[in-house]
């Protein structure tokens, strides 16, 4: 039985993540705050430009914020893709939506995870570290400067109980660029946080 997924936050990078795993045919539901986003994907789907190709993806499945509160399903993986300053609510937002044994993937840059974790357990809590850039201005369409040969993302668990959780989240993130499962996620986080300062 195929995954449950859920993009939080389809801005910029959560776009991108969505339409790759859409286009391979991962079973996924967009959510965003921005309606003039939403409504451009649910009439005609993301718009990704990259250097090299754009990719169109027609048929997405999107909904605004208000829409959650008449979902009926419980999701495997929710990909948090939002500001961090959005992480705290959001993730409370989603927690009913949640599955028992599903994880929150806090896909963002800065100090996130324990805050994640604090809302849904440290069970249900993944962290990320994501090198992709791209930026969204026009609703429905994306600029994606990093292709995804050039994606990248970091897993780890922060309870070494959930390590073995960690390829089937690894399995969902090779359709949008490569992975790298790492043994302390939040020195990889800090170390993101470093090297974005800087730049």
């Amino acid at each position: 039985m195929s995954k449950k997924i859920a993009v939080l936050g389809t801005g910029a990078n959560g776009s991108c993540t969505a339409a790759d795993l859409t286009r391979n045919g991962r079973d996924v539901v967009l959510i965003d705050q921005w309606p003039a986003h939403v409504e451009a994907m649910r009439e005609s789907g993301i718009r990704v430009e990259m250097p090299e190709e754009v990719v169109h993806v027609p048929d997405v499945r999107a909904f605004h914020l208000c829409d959650v509160a008449t979902f009926n399903e419980q999701f495997d993986i929710v990909l948090l893709m939002v500001k961090a300053y959005d992480a705290r609510w959001m993730a409370e937002l989603i927690k009913p939506y949640l599955a028992d044994d599903g994880l929150l993937i806090g896909a963002q840059n800065s100090m996130t995870a324990e805050d994640l974790a604090e809302i849904v357990g440290h069970q249900r809590t993944v962290g990320c570290v994501v090198e992709l850039s791209s930026e969204v201005f026009t609703p429905g369409v994306v600029v994606r400067n990093t292709p995804p040969k050039g994606t990248w993302f970091a897993l780890g668990a922060l309870d070494p109980s959930m390590n073995g959780r960690l390829a089937e989240v690894e399995d969902i993130l090779l359709n949008v660029g490569k992975v790298s499962i790492v043994d302390d996620i939040l020195s990889a986080k800090w170390m993101k946080v470093i090297v974005n300062t800087m730049t």
